[in-house]
């Protein structure tokens, strides 16, 4: 404004200076001085404007690329130092830009050659930055206050319009089976895929049920419908909702939670439970459910109805089942491994022998709770009758224990345990040890006797049990044995393990005449008394002895293809002294006292003395012969001896 009055002033004293009579120029002259003088005052209009009295406070290094508003004031200075950055255009006079280039570089080496600033290099640093500010007075650059940025608060769906971009069937879920009692069985769903534009809230859905096999309403079959997103429950309806009136069809009106983001997936489930009690009649048969219509609202608050992407509209079949058969429950009995093995039971001859034990099984309960109420176990006497033997027997589960008295006078009978009330909760399994209490010897029954105890698979199907909605188990829910192995009872006896087995051909006395040899080893321990086992061994061609006692001492067989054979057999028997064992004053028999132990080595030959003989071989232990007196009247011990056996030997 004061630069405008100044030239305006002396125009005003050019004009006057200038003036002359009019007789000296022509008008036309005056006009063209006047002119001139506008001109000049223009140009110095321009120079003043460009030239500040002060400058920005340039505080950093500026180079090509540099940006911001620094960079714009340099520019405005170079213009205005005659160091133009370009004529027109931007980076011209007024037309400065925020982004230091190429022009910039060129404009400031410029200046920088002009007052000396070595090198002229066109790099704003610290040596132009202090010259520059020398030339003015820094602008002093206020410090600005920040305004506040509010948070925004999203709303519950984000995006603009949205839609279902596909909706496929949930593939694991087809012709399920919705048990009687059972809540919230998934019968059938939808994997929901909503497209990039927005999040879709869906509001609510058409049901379709359609009777297949059935021929009564849905509520004679089912107690409740619900809809689950995402494993979270979004509505629950009764069955009576769905009627014959209306085709079996309802729409569902949804909470507010059931939320798709946008480009993600959702999984829709239609969950069924059954209703208790189902009649037997209605028991199979089948319905089937569609989602007929989806309604969703998207973030511009638009309720769009889906009734035709992807699977919307196709149905999916379930039945309705008993809970056992729906859940798959079943009872799985097994003997574990640790369950006693056939053997020999040291007992009292002048007192009871109680907590001996006879069998162990586990019990597991699979696709539901199970509530076992009776459990019915064999018990089998050899050689006397059960109440001779054994006068009660207990199941061990866990802490508890179940008595029951033995008082049949009979070879065999079944005890059944009642009122048990042993819960078994789904997945897991309980041990139960079947324990008996053995009569005192002397009078009552002879050594040797035994007792089996079994849970056979007539036991299994008796036993009475019920699934978490109370329905009782059928025969086809349970599984599985649990068959013990024969407990022989003596005041004396023996134990018996196996140590190693081993064949191979010695050689050969001609052709086709090989020589097989087989190796025995087992251990022998007394058992609280003095026992005698037969220093000798005989083979026999009876595979399953069954026979208690015999004469002819330890027995082993020997089989060519399979068929038992004494042919071509001899042997030798050894036995070690290191842990007390010794042979018997009578020679016939090693002498164990109570705890010693001996190591017995039954050596085997056999020779194939024709080429008919040619064949595999292998020998097995049959029987260990013992007593407790030193004669050749022994007990055969036959027990667990399956393990006592060589590998084939091929003989030529």
């Amino acid at each position: 404004m004061h630069i405008k009055k100044f030239f305006a002033g002396t125009l005003v004293v050019i004009a006057m200076t200038i003036a002359l009579p009019a007789s000296a120029q022509s008008v036309a002259d005056l006009q063209a001085q006047i002119n001139a003088l506008l001109a000049q005052i223009a140009v110095l209009q321009g120079q003043m404007a460009s030239t500040p009295s002060s400058c920005f406070a340039f505080t950093r290094n500026l180079t090509i690329g540099a940006t911001g508003e620094d960079v714009r004031q340099l520019q405005i200075f170079l213009n205005g130092k005659g160091s133009v950055v370009a004529s027109t255009g931007a980076g011209s006079r007024g037309n400065e830009t925020t982004y230091f280039g190429a022009a910039t570089s060129a404009a400031l080496a410029r200046y920088q050659a002009a007052n000396a600033i070595s090198p002229a290099a066109g790099y704003f640093g610290p040596v132009t930055r202090a010259q520059v500010h020398a030339t003015c007075s820094p602008i002093p650059v206020p410090t600005p206050t920040p305004t506040p940025n509010p948070t925004p608060t999203p709303g519950p769906l984000q995006g603009g319009a949205g839609s279902i971009d596909d909706a496929r069937f949930v593939s694991s879920l087809n012709n399920e089976e919705v048990g009687e009692g059972a809540q919230n069985v998934d019968v059938m769903g939808l994997e929901i895929e909503a497209d990039r534009g927005s999040d879709i809230e869906i509001t609510a859905i058409t049901l379709d049920f359609s009777p297949l096999t059935a021929d009564r309403d849905f509520d004679r079959y089912a107690d409740e419908v619900s809809v689950w997103l995402d494993g979270k429950r979004l509505a629950r309806v009764d069955a009576d909702m769905f009627e014959d009136d209306n085709n079996f069809n309802r729409t569902i009106s949804l909470s507010s939670s059931g939320i798709i983001k946008a480009g993600k997936t959702g999984e829709l489930v239609i969950a069924v439970s059954g209703l208790k009690n189902l009649d037997s009649a209605d028991l199979g048969e089948t319905w089937s459910v569609a989602i007929n219509s989806i309604r969703f609202r998207d973030a511009q608050g638009a309720s769009i109805s889906d009734t035709s992407t992807g699977d919307i509209g196709n149905a999916r079949t379930f039945s309705f089942e008993t809970f056992a058969t729906a859940r798959g429950v079943e009872l799985k009995i097994q003997r574990t491994n640790d369950s006693p093995k056939a053997g020999i039971v040291n007992v009292d001859s002048r007192s009871d022998t109680d907590n001996v034990e006879l069998l162990k099984f586990t019990i597991e309960a699979k696709g539901s709770d199970v509530v076992i109420d009776e459990l019915p176990i064999t018990l089998t006497a050899t050689g006397a009758y059960l109440n001779e033997i054994a006068h009660a027997v207990t199941l061990r589960i866990g802490s508890d224990r179940f008595n029951e008295s033995i008082t049949t006078s009979a070879a065999s009978s079944t005890i059944t345990f009642d009122r048990l009330d042993l819960e078994i909760d789904e997945g897991d399994k309980v041990t139960v040890i079947v324990l008996a209490d053995i009569n005192k010897l002397s009078g009552n029954f002879t050594a040797g006797d035994s007792l089996i105890a079994e849970l056979t698979a007539t036991n299994r199907d008796a036993i009475e049990a019920e699934d978490e909605s109370g329905e009782d188990l059928a025969a086809g829910d349970m599984r599985g044995t649990a068959l013990g192995e024969q407990m022989a009872f003596y005041d004396s006896g023996i134990s018996v393990s196996l140590i190693s087995a081993s064949q191979s051909l010695l050689g050969s006395d001609g052709p086709g005449n090989d020589i097989g040899s087989f190796v025995l080893k087992f251990r022998v321990e007394a058992l609280d008394d003095t026992v005698y086992i037969a220093a000798t061994a005989a083979a026999t061609t009876t595979a399953n002895i069954t026979a208690s006692t015999d004469t002819e001492g330890n027995l082993y067989v020997v089989e060519g293809a399979g068929v038992a054979t004494t042919d071509g057999l001899s042997n030798v028997l050894n036995f070690t002294k290191s842990r007390g064992a010794s042979l018997s004053s009578s020679g016939d028999n090693i002498r164990l006292d109570d705890g010693e132990s001996t190591e017995i080595s039954l050596f085997v030959t056999r020779l194939n003395d024709s080429s008919d003989d040619a064949g595999f071989y292998r020998m097995f232990l049959g029987a260990i012969a013992w007593s407790t007196a030193d004669d050749t009247s022994y007990n055969l011990y036959t027990f667990d001896l399956d393990d006592f056996k060589t590998d084939v030997l091929y003989l030529n």
